[in-house]
């Protein structure tokens, strides 16, 4: 993995704040329940350790079962199951199975809107990653709306003058820069060999933007140290 590549995957790294309840929503079975959340525990932490060394294909299988743990124990909204949602994503995304990890930030985004609304610091991580995720894909056109959505979230809950504010501003605005077509020959090379799974379509790139930097910590290890913080 490129250092490009392992700063922007550091980036997007969602940390989220739990409020889950006190029992898991699926029939609560004192022992049993416990027991396999602890196992999801070690799924999730196992996951995030070979994602931080640097090895996210090691790392698919326990997001994996994780995930498939926690939508049974928890339900598909908790934040539990997103955490391991976007886990998996991660993971996915970094060794180019690029489809599955979109559908995954897609789910984390779209549960946090539904339930917490909008300008919930859970929405406003989740959207800003999948702004991410499609700016690295060059996927301007999806990328665009977000990027316009984030923004007007930000100026509302952290003003116009953050860094996080600022930061959306320019990729709304590279964004909207008018780019020259590729030339046939360019658009054949850029996608020569490319996979059913890692298909990356090609675009003229935007220009350099700052580092995603903000006063939330978004590495995978310190979500588990939330869990286990916040947890009720």
């Amino acid at each position: 993995m490129s250092g490009g590549k392992r700063v922007w995957m550091m980036r997007g790294a969602l940390l989220l704040c739990l409020a889950a309840p006190l029992h898991a929503q699926a029939p609560y079975v004192p022992d049993i329940t416990e027991a396999r959340e602890k196992e999801w525990r070690k799924l999730v932490a196992a996951s995030q350790a070979a994602y931080a060394l640097g090895k996210p294909a090691d790392g698919i299988d326990p997001a994996r079962k994780g995930l498939a743990l926690a939508d049974e124990l928890f339900g598909a909204d908790d934040p539990r199951t997103l955490i391991s949602a976007n886990d998996l994503a991660l993971q996915l995304d970094s060794t180019g199975h690029y489809r599955e990890a979109e559908s995954l930030y897609r789910r984390v985004f779209d549960s946090y809107l539904r339930t917490r609304g909008e300008d919930d610091p859970n929405t406003q991580l989740a959207v800003e990653n999948l702004v991410d995720f499609y700016v690295a894909r060059k996927r301007y056109d999806a990328a665009g709306p977000l990027a316009d959505y984030a923004l007007r979230s930000f100026r509302r809950t952290t003003g116009s003058g953050s860094t996080r504010s600022q930061r959306m501003e320019q990729i709304v605005a590279a964004i909207s820069q008018p780019v020259a077509a590729p030339s046939a020959s360019a658009e054949s090379a850029a996608t020569k060999g490319a996979t059913m799974d890692s298909a990356d379509p090609a675009a003229t790139p935007v220009p350099e933007l700052a580092p995603h930097v903000d006063n939330v910590e978004k590495t995978p290890a310190t979500a588990m140290e939330s869990i286990d913080e916040k947890r009720p």
